[in-house]
């Protein structure tokens, strides 16, 4: 079982037509602010924020109470001219616990609408302490044989396309895909995923987007960040190989 918590920033569309005509960098900003204060109270509770939409966000919550999840939704409120709404979901995988976390906090109302602070969780009880399993997924010698090469919206569109294939494969698994910078792509697997799973992804992109090749670093851990560490160090050691291995696994 995981738990993934979905992140809502209230009524945020009227919210932004009160800013002025001159207000899409004040927009920016905000939201940049708002989501490095969530990454932060998050992180100290050994979770993790994707930020998806910008104004709707994925954490991978394990083991963080629902009193953490309400001192952070009243910090936000303390911070910022703003306030968020969150729902809490479990599920077997990262996607039926996310689909979970999304109707709870549906059942509640639209994101635009008079409903603030509500914090949803579908009668679950929390937290759901589990093994988490991450896949770091990046592409080989790309600053070589893109950044040094192509102009930067072609290597952007690419990428984007890219990321879509990735979403797209992961998902079918039951996983949930997040660009991370760079030719970064952090994936929440179930912790069912076997090694064949994302190796037939991984051959699955590679035939669609010529001449790139994928490597992987999947790591398990009691946490997102543990997780995420382990799947970093399979990952030097692809690249310490000149990335003759595909996939390299740490339990």
């Amino acid at each position: 079982m995981i738990q993934i918590t979905y992140i809502q920033i209230d009524n945020f569309g009227p919210f932004t037509e009160k800013m002025g005509d001159n207000r899409e960098h004040k927009i920016q900003i905000l939201l940049s602010e708002i989501f490095i204060f969530l990454q932060k109270y998050f992180n100290q509770h050994e979770g993790l924020v994707f930020s998806a939409l910008k104004d709707n966000m994925i954490a991978v919550s394990n083991g963080i109470s629902i009193e953490k999840h309400r001192e952070i939704i009243d910090e936000i409120e303390k911070n910022f001219p703003i306030t968020i709404s969150m729902g809490i979901g479990v599920g077997n995988t990262p996607l039926e616990a996310q689909i979970d976390a999304s109707k709870a906090l549906i059942l509640h109302g639209s994101a635009q609408s008079s409903r603030k602070k509500v914090l949803a969780y579908n009668g679950h009880t929390l937290p759901v302490k589990n093994k988490v399993k991450i896949a770091h997924v990046d592409i080989n010698f790309y600053t070589k044989i893109n950044t040094d090469v192509y102009p930067f919206y072609t290597n952007f569109l690419n990428l984007n396309k890219s990321y879509i294939t990735l979403m797209e494969n992961f998902e079918k698994i039951g996983a949930l895909c997040f660009f991370n910078g760079g030719d970064n792509f952090i994936c929440i697997c179930p912790n069912s995923m076997l090694t064949r799973d994302i190796e037939k992804i991984i051959m699955e992109f590679e035939s669609k987007h010529e001449p790139w090749k994928l490597k992987a670093g999947i790591g398990e851990g009691q946490n997102i960040l543990e997780a995420l560490s382990k799947a970093n160090i399979c990952l030097k050691r692809i690249r310490e190989g000149n990335n003759k291995e595909k996939v390299v696994v740490i339990n």
